[in-house]
């Protein structure tokens, strides 16, 4: 079976500030974040929160629907969809504080954010954001669909890789390059989630 590159996700998000604007609501969430980061030592508490930050804005159903086969999605059941998505969930959660704490953090020496691009009627938006740290730029866009009041993100682009589409990628040559069941996918992901926490 192929190796399985799961990509961390670096957006720092919260939740009690839906209320914003896109643009706003990741600029403060970044502030917050890089400032758990550049503790020297953290506390359960402080993981906790660097898990908050770094994903609580992300839409897991969503994602996890639109990473998946569209024949797998119309053939598996409601339930091991649920599961699927909960486990995609604590997969990306439990890969990016993994992330954080295994790679030393250089604070960005600048960052610019777009305005941001409104898209179907201003229900999704696209937020473009370049972050440049000893010379090298990293672009980032953060594609977002209003739910209610919130904004839910559903893909993170970086350097042109969409993190929905790698997941898709992976998941499809697993189920159908590979044979396996859509139950064996949700226990590679389970694997992979409880690894990241060893």
């Amino acid at each position: 079976m192929k190796k399985i590159l799961f990509t961390a996700l670096f957006l720092c998000a919260s939740l009690s500030l839906a209320a914003q604007d896109p643009v706003a609501l990741l600029k403060q969430n970044d502030t917050e974040l890089q400032k758990e980061l550049k503790k020297k030592t953290h506390t359960a508490k402080d993981i906790e929160r660097i898990k908050y930050l770094s994903s609580g804005l992300f839409d897991f159903a969503k994602m996890a629907e639109r990473s998946l086969p569209k024949k797998t999605l119309d053939t598996a059941s409601a339930e091991l969809k649920a599961e699927f998505s909960k486990e995609f969930q604590r997969m990306i959660e439990n890969s990016s504080v993994h992330k954080f704490k295994t790679t030393k953090f250089t604070p960005s020496d600048s960052t610019i954010y777009e305005e941001p691009k409104y898209r179907k009627n201003n229900d999704e938006v696209w937020v473009t954001i370049h972050s440049w740290s000893k010379g090298k730029d990293m672009l980032m866009v953060y594609k977002m669909d209003k739910t209610g009041d919130s904004w839910r993100v559903w893909d993170l682009v970086v350097d042109d890789l969409s993190t929905t589409r790698n997941y898709q990628d992976q998941f499809k040559s697993i189920l159908e390059t590979d044979k396996k069941t859509f139950k064996e996918l949700i226990q590679i992901v389970k694997d992979k989630a409880d690894e990241y926490v060893k």
